[in-house]
């Protein structure tokens, strides 16, 4: 059995031992739900737990025993570095009690709203452990069949000291709800458009769970039906207008004594004890659930027992019928069970930056093996004081995490948890370090290891500086703030090149911000400059605004200028001319331009002249100076064709295509359609390294727009219709809509040609 995946050997382990799915599911106390996504391939890895309790219901022998085990640990290690983008909706609970009343008001919403008018929208409020969520997600999992094209549910992070940005929120829906759409403009105002398109006409439910503010809701709104979206939220969010609310309460009597019966059915007490104990919970769903599995986990216990260990600490009765405390107290039921080892991890888990975290961090904070520490989550994962997550990850409640900090401030030792802390910010800065140098074009840079990951390669370094952003990111701000300067410079410098291949993540600014007021610190005008300048770039390419990101590279000069550093100050004015060409000021660019040629060429940087001077090729194009563009460019193929002044192969490679469609744009101007035909036939030579839609889309317009000249009406359709399907691919219904008319317009072609493209 060895090397067979964890699907087909469960599988075939179940028909070895002549059981139906049904009956391993029950033997095993694992859900028919559960198994069958392993079975499936749809859960790739199972907890240690679950893979136990299914041998022993199998009843298997060492060797098969181990061979199963093995297939699960593999699976969850191949998950390890997924970064799914589908946002999915967590699965409805199985016991889901109560809440009639609060469905038929969200039915009822989907019902009376007319067809083609605005998304509905049902806000659900109510205070921490009052089951919000869980009504969110049974609402979404009921009213499923009316929205076939999806649900997804995003955590709006409203108690983290960084909540979602609307702007991120709006990528993450965008990738989740349409994969396809590729890069998008990164400022709010284009993105909402984006969103909006991609939404349009999709009969989907979006659930936006912990909502920190009106924005980010306002954001989400998809502009019509029929879709549906579901807010929870502890804050009232009195700004939001046109939404249905639905205030939740503590369960009636009846609701709770269902509910707790219904988590302890292998644990029967009776009514009377039953309804004492939901009595000592405050009805409270969060603390119901939390009791229920207490009194269900402990064979060894009755209904009374529990009830008499409440009864006799009057600060959990107190905490349990007094606001947020409530839960404090629910929570302890479970973190009493826990291992001395569980309790630990847990209070140190607290100490993590971002929502969610895999096995790796648990490792770092309490010190152990990542297959070690990924047995020690499941202890914490089965007493429902972690959330699996998406990839193999777990997830603190905002809740459990603040309870977790406090049992942190009671139990451990103050230089024990700074030890902790110290340690974790120094494995997340570590990592991020290596696998920023992934992505540096210097083939021959030093990648020293890290404990813990398996960064083997471009596309691992960028799933972990994905899935861990917000704890990486989190780990640089308090190195900030602690005034590690040195640090933070080292960190940002190690992105900088990854950087360009992130564009939507919509924090650049933010690091780089931090690396700026960091060489500041440092009193280094060399850094100053260098870090103002990644600041602009940000600013320029990330957020579109572009007065900041011009003022960032003025200020970038005064500093390189003040180090007499040549590449820094050609750098500066590169960004400076960036920044002021989208905003049309020509002439204005057009002195920075020829700057960061002259500083480059007096530097000798052959990275940066090239692109400096089809920087001022695009200036002088923009003018109108079209001879004057051309030589420009042609001076930079030059440059970056010969061994003496060429830079390194992959810089070269994206210098020469940048060069090439540059050049294809002004001999379109200069009605050169067989030079503009040479260039882009030049930038689209098979290469192991492949262009990036966007550029093939605008080379191949070019491309298509010479043919059409030179008569050669088939060559310029075959490009137009590969341009359409990129450009529907990206959701790009603008630009397909311009392909379409182009298409109609050709000679030879009608309405009903152009349309078959489509």
């Amino acid at each position: 059995m060895n090397g067979e995946a964890l699907a087909p050997m469960l599988r075939r382990l179940r028909v070895a031992a002549d059981m139906t799915l049904e009956e391993l599911a029950t033997t095993a106390g694992v859900t028919d739900r559960a198994l069958s996504d392993l079975e499936r391939g749809a859960s790739r890895g199972a907890r240690a737990s679950t893979i136990e309790a299914l041998a022993d219901a199998l009843r298997l022998d060492a060797t098969a025993r181990a061979a199963l085990s093995a297939a699960a640990h593999a699976g969850r290690r191949r998950g390890q570095m997924a970064m799914a983008q589908t946002l999915p909706l967590p699965s409805a609970l199985a016991d889901f009690t109560g809440r009639a009343a609060e469905l038929a008001t969200i039915q009822a919403v989907v019902s009376r709203t007319p067809a083609g008018s605005a998304c509905p929208a049902v806000l659900i409020n109510g205070e921490p452990g009052i089951g919000k969520s869980a009504l969110a997600v049974q609402a979404a999992t009921r009213l499923a069949p009316l929205f076939p094209d999806g649900r997804f549910f995003v955590d709006l992070q409203g108690l983290a000291d960084h909540p979602l940005s609307p702007e991120v929120l709006l990528m993450r829906l965008i990738q989740a709800v349409e994969p396809t759409a590729g890069s998008f403009p990164p400022r709010l105002a284009d993105v909402t458009a984006v969103w909006r398109s991609v939404s349009k006409g999709k009969r989907i439910i979006i659930v936006l769970d912990n909502a920190a503010n009106e924005a980010q809701v306002r954001a989400a709104m998809p502009a019509h039906g029929p879709a549906l979206v579901i807010v929870t939220s502890r804050r009232l969010l009195s700004g939001l207008e046109s939404v249905d609310r639905v205030v939740l309460s503590p369960f009636q009597e009846r609701e709770a004594v269902t509910l707790l019966a219904e988590i302890s059915a292998d644990r029967p007490a009776g009514e009377a004890e039953l309804r004492e104990l939901a009595r000592l919970c405050a009805n409270l769903p969060l603390a119901i659930r939390v009791a229920g599995n207490r009194l269900a986990s402990r064979t060894d216990k009755a209904a009374g027992d529990l009830l008499a260990r409440m009864s006799d600490q009057q600060h959990r009765l107190s905490a349990l019928s007094a606001g947020e405390l409530k839960v404090s107290a629910a929570f302890s039921l479970s973190y009493e069970q826990l291992s001395v080892d569980g309790r630990r991890l847990f209070r140190r888990l607290s100490l993590t930056y971002g929502a969610t975290c895999g096995a790796a961090i648990a490792a770092i904070v309490e010190p152990q093996s990542v297959v070690e520490a990924e047995d020690a989550l499941d202890e914490l994962i089965e007493l429902g004081l972690l959330q699996e997550s998406e990839g193999h990850r777990v997830t603190f409640h905002d809740l459990l995490r603040l309870y977790a900090k406090a049992k942190l401030r009671e139990d451990d030792d103050p230089d024990d948890v700074t030890a902790v802390r110290t340690r974790l910010r120094n494995w997340l800065l570590d990592t991020t370090i290596v696998a920023g140098l992934w992505y540096e074009p210097d083939s021959a840079v030093e990648r020293p290891d890290v404990r813990g990951t398996a960064i083997d390669s471009p596309e691992a370094a960028k799933a972990w500086l994905k899935a861990e952003a917000e704890n990486w990111f989190g780990a640089l701000a308090e190195a900030a703030e602690i005034g590690d300067h040195q640090r933070v410079v080292d960190v940002a410098e190690s992105l900088h090149w990854f950087s360009d291949h992130w564009l939507g993540w919509g924090r650049w600014h933010e690091v780089f911000a931090l690396s700026s007021a960091a060489a500041s610190s440092l009193c280094d005008d060399r850094l100053q400059a260098t870090h103002l300048g990644y600041l602009s770039w940000a600013h320029n390419f990330c957020l579109a605004q572009y007065e900041a990101g011009s003022r960032f590279a003025q200020r970038a000069f005064f500093f390189a200028q003040r180090a007499g550093d040549r590449q820094q100050m050609a750098w500066a004015r590169t960004y400076q001319a960036w920044a002021l060409l989208p905003q049309d000021r020509y002439l204005e660019a057009l002195a920075p331009a020829r700057e960061s040629v002259e500083h480059f060429a007096a530097a000798g940087d052959r990275e940066g002249l090239p692109q400096a001077l089809i920087g001022l090729g695009n200036v002088l194009r923009s003018l109108g100076r079209h001879e004057e563009a051309l030589d420009a460019i042609e001076h930079a193929l030059t440059l970056v064709t010969d061994p003496r002044t060429a830079p390194r192969s992959s810089i070269a490679y994206f210098t020469t295509i940048s060069a090439h469609a540059h050049a294809a744009h002004v001999h379109v101007h200069l009605r050169q359609w067989e030079k503009a035909v040479e260039s882009v036939d030049t930038a689209l030579r098979p290469h192991e390294t492949p262009i990036p839609f966007q550029h093939r889309i605008r080379l191949l317009g070019r491309r298509a727009e010479a043919y059409q000249h030179l008569g050669e009406h088939s060559a310029a359709r075959d490009d137009l219709e590969t341009v359409l399907r990129l450009q529907e691919a990206a959701d790009d219904e603008d630009g397909a809509a311009r392909t379409r008319r182009r298409l109609r317009h050709l000679p030879g072609s009608d309405q009903d040609t152009a349309t078959s493209v489509v």
